[in-house]
């Protein structure tokens, strides 16, 4: 299997995934270890902490390190672009699941932007927007490679690209 080596990722890229997304994860690791109750009415301002729960608090702020570290520590060591894919789609599948759960604990409010708290905003927003630009990421839209010169959108090729995209050689690497 042919290595696609990343020759430049926009600016844009790296702010969001080097810089924002590790901070945010980091900073919600800690809400969760120190106020998992702040943490809670984030999610559903209608579900009452439980202290004795407090172990699936503890493993949810350890998964937000792990996003953390493969974002800030994992992406930066590599200009492999079947790395990077790979982590962005563990991620994407992570949101993707996030969402459902917001939306099963938050049904009537999920859909209704106008309804949302700031504390919605920040997690569901986040949540839509990051997975947006994730989604173009691993289109190719604005990418760049050793292999071919910059990307630019266009419509006509955006589905096939998210097929090529998904294509197993393209994010699992090869052992």
């Amino acid at each position: 299997m042919a290595r696609t080596t990343l020759t430049h990722i926009p600016l844009a890229y790296r702010i969001l995934f080097l810089w924002f997304e590790p901070f945010a994860a980091f900073a919600g690791s800690f809400i969760i270890w120190f106020s998992p109750e702040m943490f809670l009415n984030t999610m559903t301002p209608t579900a009452k902490f439980a202290p004795d729960n407090r172990v699936i608090y503890n493993q949810v702020a350890a998964t937000y390190t792990l996003f953390a570290y493969n974002e800030a520590i994992l992406l930066r060591a590599t200009n492999d672009l079947r790395v990077w894919r790979t982590v962005l789609i563990g991620i994407l599948i992570c949101d993707a699941l996030h969402l459902y759960a917001s939306w099963l604990a938050i049904p009537d409010v999920f859909w209704n932007p106008a309804a949302w708290r700031w504390e919605d905003w920040a997690n569901l927003g986040s949540l839509w927007g990051q997975g947006a630009v994730r989604i173009a990421f691993l289109m190719g839209v604005a990418a760049q490679s050793a292999n071919d010169g910059p990307k630019s959108v266009n419509v006509h090729n955006l589905r096939e690209r998210a097929l090529l995209s998904l294509q197993a050689d393209a994010f699992i690497p090869s052992i």
